[in-house]
């Protein structure tokens, strides 16, 4: 990044910014890549990212029809095909992707805060990581999804569902939940965790920037009805045909498609 005139202390504020020093610093030739933009986590989390943080949302209130064919995901969609046609960003897995960056040939990498501790270890002795916070938030208009996960029990007996209630308990509170930080990357879960990591926050800045962007959380939408999991496949497979180049120059049409797509899929009202 340094070499292609960033300043560490002055990272991109905007996807213009972005896509400026990404291209800048995108040398194929000496196998250096200017940014990889992980799309492919869950399917769509990365697109409702993008759609979110320009102010939209999948769907309307009573959630009967596509809310994202607006101009909060044309400038999405949009934003998505310029990482492609102009920061020239590869079109790799997620774990090519955090590989790549990991052995110091990538500048850019916008993926989930889960792989921070990972690719920090991997980096040590090699190069500095810093993070930022998301591109082109704007207060009041912005808001982006959460990471999210959910423990079942499922134990038959009485005296297993007490002990397993008394795990999850842990996993999920204070001290649990710290452990968690410490060892992901992921925000703390609640308050009481986020309490006891004020002094490891203020000795690891880079985890602390997923918890500056706590105004700006939203909820990660999961879609209605039977077909909630294919609207996120047909999601996946429009993202698809952008990043691998082969309609990044169409991607209006490539938005149509896929409200079409999700359209047929919604649950008749």
């Amino acid at each position: 990044m340094k070499a292609a005139g960033g300043d560490p202390d002055k990272l991109p504020q905007s996807w213009n910014e972005v896509v400026e020093l990404a291209a800048a610093i995108d040398k194929p030739a000496d196998n250096i890549r200017g940014m990889f933009f992980d799309r492919t986590i869950t399917g769509n989390w990365s697109w409702q990212g993008l759609v979110f943080s320009h102010g939209g949302n999948m769907l309307n209130a009573d959630e009967s029809r596509v809310a994202f064919d607006g101009e909060a995901g044309m400038a999405a969609i949009r934003t998505l095909a310029r990482l492609v046609t102009e920061a020239q960003t590869p079109n790799l897995s997620g774990a090519d992707m955090r590989t790549a960056f990991a052995a110091g040939s990538v500048g850019v990498l916008i993926t989930s805060t889960a792989y921070l501790n990972t690719l920090t270890k991997q980096a040590d002795g090699k190069f500095k990581i810093k993070t930022h916070v998301y591109p082109g938030l704007s207060s009041g208009v912005s808001h982006l999804p959460p990471g999210g996960n959910v423990a079942i029990i499922t134990a038959r007996t009485a005296g297993k569902r007490k002990a397993a209630w008394e795990v999850l308990k842990f996993f999920t509170g204070a001290q649990g939940g710290a452990i968690m930080v410490e060892t992901t990357g992921y925000m703390a879960p609640n308050g009481k965790a986020a309490n006891l990591l004020k002094d490891f926050y203020r000795q690891n800045p880079n985890q602390f920037t997923a918890v500056a962007q706590l105004l700006y959380m939203g909820s990660w939408y999961a879609f209605p009805g039977e077909n909630g999991l294919k609207i996120t496949d047909v999601i996946k497979d429009r993202l698809q045909s952008i990043m691998d180049g082969k309609r990044a120059v169409e991607p209006d049409r490539v938005l149509a498609d896929m409200v079409a797509d999700v359209t047929a899929l919604l649950p008749r009202k």
